[in-house]
């Protein structure tokens, strides 16, 4: 999700958690809130991300907060399998629509973080992509987080990172990405979303988790962060060094 001009979209109430009425006044009468299809700065940041990614695919990857689906296309054919999930059932139609000619790409409504603990039915779905995925092995080798975390209470977020440390598959990439300025509204903003990300993801790089700061960018308007579950850089794995 993104929020360009988002804050004259927004009223006085100050939510600590999703909200369905902020997100449906969004999507009233309106296919493209954010104007993902026609703002350069959406496109940019779109390809900033995309183009960050350390590994050219992906086995099967997840993205919260899909909104119309403009980022899960282009995700999708990076990717063997995607799943994307918004809490909007009108923005869940939409991407079903820009996604139905690519059946590995599976759109489904949910809230965020509650939906990430019932995906065990929707993986058994699909047999393991690759035989050398083991049953105990978390699930995805990506994970997009993209301007979603602010909009959820600070409780949610801690549960969000939680489960990335623990479903992100070995050498597996974690992209979180947000909007740097403050939405009416919403107490929790860009900066405090990755200051938090960073707390976690240095405290585990030494453990059994062992996550690597692949990618930084602090742009004027945005901030992007890359972590692999591993030690290898894109020059390693391709023996440059």
């Amino acid at each position: 999700m993104n929020h360009t001009s988002k804050e004259s979209l927004a009223n006085s109430s100050q939510y600590s958690a999703y909200s369905d009425s902020y997100f449906d006044e969004l999507y009233n009468d309106n296919t493209d809130p954010w104007q993902y299809q026609t703002r350069w700065y959406e496109e940019r940041k779109r390809n900033t991300c995309l183009a960050l990614l350390p590994q050219p695919h992906y086995e099967r990857a997840i993205e919260l907060g899909c909104g119309n689906g403009v980022l899960s296309e282009l995700l999708a054919h990076r990717c063997q399998d995607l799943i994307s999930i918004d809490g909007n059932h009108q923005a869940v139609k939409l991407a079903k629509e820009r996604l139905a000619a690519l059946p590995h790409a599976r759109v489904i409504q949910g809230i965020v973080p509650d939906k990430l603990f019932s995906l065990k039915e929707l993986l058994e779905q699909r047999k393991p992509l690759s035989e050398n995925t083991s049953i105990n092995q978390p699930p995805f080798d990506l994970i997009v987080i993209s301007e979603i975390l602010y909009y959820l209470s600070s409780s949610d977020i801690d549960v969000v990172i939680n489960w990335a440390l623990h479903n992100l598959a070995l050498n597996g990439t974690l992209l979180c990405c947000h909007w740097r300025y403050a939405i009416d509204g919403f107490a929790m903003t860009g900066e405090s979303v990755h200051q938090r990300l960073h707390q976690v993801f240095t405290n585990n790089n030494k453990n059994q988790h062992s996550f690597n700061h692949q990618s930084q960018m602090i742009d004027s308007d945005f901030l992007l962060d890359i972590w692999q579950r591993s030690s290898t850089s894109v020059a390693m794995q391709e023996n440059l060094i």
